[in-house]
């Protein structure tokens, strides 16, 4: 009973908007005996799990940018990918579905926030569905500072690209 307590402690989180704290560190590579941080783009695989709190998230320089779910179905796990890159003084992070195989998940809830945002604002978003429809900021999902996430009134549909972008 108590993790399910924590469950519903977690996805309230999620409809609320209330990020997780970034964690995990970045990818270091050595070049020449010295660790160094990739300067390029930073990039993460990860399978939906059914009926889970998840966490991702991806990191370049000092921006964080997080994706966090709980999938209400799931059929055959399938693949998403995260990819953060900076163009100038933008950040972008696409969170996509990379499987092309019906059916896709479906969520209970899903946010996606942008740590270290220049005033804590994302300065564009986008989400689209698996039928090629923008989902409508305001309806089916809010922006708040430095995040977006879904709306009270959710309606559990499949999400196949969310992106957003900040300085």
């Amino acid at each position: 009973m108590k993790s399910s307590a924590l469950s519903l402690v977690a996805i309230a989180a999620i409809v609320a908007g209330v990020p997780m704290e970034p964690h995990g560190e970045a990818k270091v590579e050595q070049a020449g005996g010295q660790p160094r941080v990739e300067e390029a783009e930073w990039r993460s695989s990860f399978h939906i799990k059914k009926a889970v709190d998840s966490v991702h998230e991806v990191k370049l320089g000092s921006h964080v940018c997080q994706f966090t779910y709980r999938a209400a179905n799931t059929a055959h796990e399938e693949a998403w990918q995260m990819e953060l890159t900076r163009e100038g003084d933008e950040f972008t992070c696409e969170i996509r579905d990379v499987d092309p195989t019906p059916p896709h998940a479906t969520f209970y809830g899903f946010s996606a926030h942008m740590f270290e945002a220049k005033q804590d604002v994302i300065t564009f978003d986008e989400v689209w569905d698996h039928a090629g429809q923008l989902m409508l900021s305001g309806e089916d999902y809010i922006v708040e500072g430095n995040s977006i996430r879904t709306t009270s009134h959710w309606d559990m549909r499949g999400v196949a690209v969310i992106t957003i972008k900040s300085e």
